[in-house]
């Protein structure tokens, strides 16, 4: 038979883990000091290494998944205090091309109004726009896919996120050349057999120059216009 003094201290034991599992909205886990002080010595490992791929390798191979479970729980729990190793596993899954993890935490980072580490200048939405964009230049040159990061990361931009106007110019122009490439991947109007996708072209560019006057899309628009011309006149540009 259990003792008295046995139930009480099951009872009580029950209560503490109970108690625990259900912390209030905006508490930190205790574990947390823990976590970033395993983090700092982690980043100074990573400072080691000379080749920049050996350090993608190792976070992709030790540091995400040694972290992954903790992550995945801080954001389970709807907890909306600054989490710096949340923010730094953002970063890690942009380095590593797990795009479609880090599109999805960056959603929840800005979401809950969290800060990107103390090193960045960048808000969220900024960063990740900046970090898809480039992961979308760098596979279209290689004449790899986009989709759907850039479709999905797009719309935001468009319709959600206050990014700066040149950054958002920048988006807007890669939307307007992706439709004027051609099998080689060169953004050429020439390219292009029917008016209405030069036409969408056009008005990606024309939103990217009033987004930023920097933008340099004026030569595209010019042979944007001179290829729409030849099409209707039958001419051969």
């Amino acid at each position: 038979m259990v003792s008295a003094i046995r139930r009480q201290r099951h009872n009580k034991l029950k209560q503490q883990s109970e108690q625990g599992h259900h912390q209030p909205c905006g508490a930190e886990p205790k574990s947390l000091h823990l976590l970033l002080a395993e983090l700092a010595n982690d980043e100074k490992e990573l400072k080691g290494f000379n080749r920049l791929e050996d350090k993608v390798t190792h976070k992709r191979d030790v540091l995400v998944p040694k972290y992954r479970m903790a992550v995945e729980q801080y954001i389970a729990s709807d907890a909306r205090f600054d989490n710096p190793l949340f923010a730094i596993m953002i970063v890690w899954l942009f380095d590593i091309d797990d795009l479609e993890t880090a599109i999805n935490w960056c959603d929840k980072a800005i979401e809950r109004e969290l800060d990107t580490p103390q090193r960045f200048k960048r808000d969220f939405a900024t960063f990740c726009s900046d970090e898809v964009l480039k992961w979308c230049e760098r596979m279209s040159a290689q004449g790899h896919a986009i989709e759907p990061f850039f479709s999905q990361v797009f719309d935001k931009v468009r319709t959600e996120w206050r990014i700066n106007e040149q950054l958002t110019a920048k988006w807007y122009k890669f939307a307007g050349l992706q439709l004027l490439r051609d099998e080689t991947g060169k953004a050429k109007a020439s390219s292009v057999g029917d008016i209405e996708t030069l036409e969408k072209a056009k008005a990606l560019l024309i939103e990217a120059e009033n987004q930023s006057p920097k933008a340099q899309v004026t030569t595209h628009l010019d042979k944007i216009e001179q290829r729409m011309r030849a099409l209707i006149d039958g001419t051969n540009l």
